[in-house]
């Protein structure tokens, strides 16, 4: 019967047709429904323990691998936050007309798997096995964790067919340094079993480690997902099993084979799928209300600036100028930039001359930036000389404090421009 069952599943690969989700998932239960021979072989050690974990085998050719499910009410709160606010931030990214990468678009929240795994080191490469795929899905009336266990090596193909036919019909994950880590691990241990397995899905990607540490990196420690769990959603987690044991307690249980041992890390897990909603919750209101604070509107502005999205740039660094009375110097200068980007000289300038009223950072920036304008667009090479002179300044103070300033690059540059500014003065 095992060989008749992995025959069916390679017919693909034998050039017959494609068997869709849906048949896949059908396929799943005709054969746990054939497969009652191969049950009752295979023997699930501490079945009833388990089961108190709400975690059940799932029988594929004679093997098993375990799946638990945990169901959550949408108003529960995980931090800070209730799991049903995922609709209303949705609704408002749908207000915003923005292109964002953590912009959802058309889609609805059921279209997201929330995802983390844990695995046999931090290492990738082939030796690297992944022993928990933990995922969340929101629901309009649940949240549904749903956690696919390794119980050992011979069970892999069981747990990526398992866990492949469950999913592929969602269309974005999101991670906390997924892209780096987690589904790249995925799908190097595919590679292993594709032959027995449905394909990978073309998901695509949320990474809320990148917003994270774009937004947090100025006020955390760290931007690990335990820091910002306790200092961003208020989440504090009690009698956690710290991620860097899961590795060693894995080892532990496949050779004592008690659950007991791999309880605190189903738990762990679970909380990490939990805490990536509340997350993107979270970055989401912020990117939307273009920041909360100061330092914040100029990190959302930056964001939107590195993704082309301009215009939304500006009102977050208009928001952050209004929020230092417009003494922040950075936002100043940004808003020049962003200006003389939109070809809008009068402002740019207005901005750039703002910084020029201050001392300390940006001014041999905004300085160099108005010699660039007097010189290639208002021909008036005086003033041009006279900024680049005082950018110099600024720039040779700077260097005598950090030694380096590669943004500026050297002072050749300043004196190539200088000579050519006096010789076009010259010439007039």
């Amino acid at each position: 019967m095992g060989l008749k069952n992995k025959l069916k599943r390679m017919q693909s690969h034998l050039g017959a047709k494609e068997i869709s989700s849906k048949d896949n998932q059908r396929s799943v239960f005709s054969r746990e429904e054939t497969d009652k021979e191969d049950k009752e072989k295979k023997e699930v050690s501490h079945r009833e323990i388990w089961e108190r974990f709400d975690t059940y085998p799932r029988f594929l050719d004679g093997e098993y691998m375990l799946l638990r499910k945990v169901v959550y009410p949408l108003s529960h709160f995980h931090g800070k936050y209730q799991f049903k606010e995922l609709y209303d931030v949705f609704q408002q990214w749908k207000t915003t007309a923005c292109e964002h990468p953590l912009n959802p678009s058309f889609m609805n929240p059921e279209e997201l798997l929330f995802f983390d795994t844990e695995t046999t080191g931090l290492s990738g490469g082939a030796g690297n096995t992944i022993f928990l795929l933990g995922t969340a899905c929101v629901q309009k009336d649940q949240v549904t964790v749903k956690q696919y266990f390794l119980p050992g090596p011979e069970a892999e193909v069981a747990l990526y067919h398992t866990f492949l036919s469950e999913v592929s019909s969602l269309d974005h994950l999101v991670t906390y340094n997924g892209k780096s880590f987690d589904w790249p691990q995925v799908k190097t241990r595919h590679t292993f079993v594709r032959n027995e397995v449905p394909k990978l899905p073309s998901f695509g990607h949320y990474d809320l480690l990148h917003g994270a540490r774009r937004l947090f990196k100025h006020t955390l420690e760290s931007c690990k997902l335990s820091q910002v769990e306790k200092e961003i959603l208020q989440f504090k987690r009690l009698d956690d099993t710290p991620g860097y044991l899961a590795p060693m307690l894995y080892f532990d249980y496949l050779q004592e084979g008690h659950p007991e041992i791999i309880k605190g890390i189903l738990t762990h897990n679970e909380w990490d799928v939990l805490s990536l909603i509340s997350l993107y919750i979270d970055i989401s209101k912020r990117i939307i209300s273009k920041g909360t604070d100061q330092r914040e509107a100029l990190e959302v502005g930056r964001w939107h600036e590195s993704t082309g999205n301009i215009d939304h740039a500006i009102q977050c660094f208009h928001k952050a100028e209004k929020f230092s009375k417009g003494e922040n110097a950075e936002a100043l200068y940004y808003l020049g930039k962003l200006y003389k980007k939109k070809k809008d000289l009068e402002n740019a300038v207005y901005y750039f001359h703002k910084v020029e009223d201050r001392k300390g950072l940006f001014v041999s920036e905004a300085s160099i930036e108005l010699a660039k304008i007097y010189e290639h667009s208002r021909k008036d090479y005086e003033k041009a000389l006279y900024y680049t002179w005082r950018s110099l300044e600024y720039w040779k103070e700077r260097q005598r404090i950090v030694k380096s300033h590669k943004a500026l690059g050297n002072k050749e540059e300043f004196t190539k421009r200088i000579n050519r500014l006096e010789g076009k003065i010259k010439k007039r």
